[in-house]
């Protein structure tokens, strides 16, 4: 998989081939076969080691005992490194360039992304069940709340190339996401 996602980063998803994975892999072309019946089998791997990430990220459950800000940056915290780590910002472009090619694809792991924003939704309605936050719509409101930290801390490295953010201006991404945040939705 590693050499998959290198080739498909140097040579986009046309441009690969199951032998120039091979030969990347320096295995044989069957082996490949034998892991991976097709390049979009081989593909979604990818795209699932994605998610598998994301599944894997540490768990936030609200707490009507700690300060929102607390809860808000320790989400925000670990949404902001998953999506930072290098791995997961490699696979990201590989994943986003065969979106773009492919939009079926990308309707298919669409849902899936909802994942990313799960705990931040369950920790918005309950916020607002317990009478701190008032959040209409908590799925869109994770939405920005990942949107503000990713327009930092994510897009700018995978779509223009700039260099990746520094821990502590990606925490600073975070503090100021969650200053806005709460600056819309706290109750009063």
């Amino acid at each position: 998989m590693e050499a998959a996602t290198g080739e498909f980063l140097t040579h986009g998803f046309s441009g690969t081939s199951m032998d120039r994975i091979a030969e990347s892999a320096n295995v044989s072309k069957r082996t490949v076969y034998d892991h991976f019946p097709s390049k979009e089998d081989l593909f979604q791997a990818i795209a699932d080691e994605i998610l598998q990430r994301v599944d894997d990220m540490p768990s936030h459950a609200y707490s009507r005992d700690l300060p929102l800000e607390e809860q808000l940056i320790a989400i925000g915290k670990t949404f902001a490194a998953t999506i930072t780590d290098r791995e997961f910002m490699k696979l990201s472009r590989v994943v986003l360039a065969r979106f773009i090619q492919s939009p079926e694809r990308a309707q298919n792991t669409w849902k899936a992304h909802a994942r990313l924003r799960r705990d931040m939704t369950a920790l918005f309605i309950a916020g607002t069940k317990d009478g701190r936050l008032l959040i209409p719509d908590p799925d869109k409101a994770a939405a920005q709340f990942c949107g503000l930290i990713k327009e930092i801390a994510y897009w700018p490295e995978l779509m223009a190339g700039q260099e990746a953010i520094s821990v502590d201006d990606r925490e600073a991404a975070v503090q100021s996401a969650v200053e806005m945040f709460l600056d819309h939705y706290r109750a009063s």
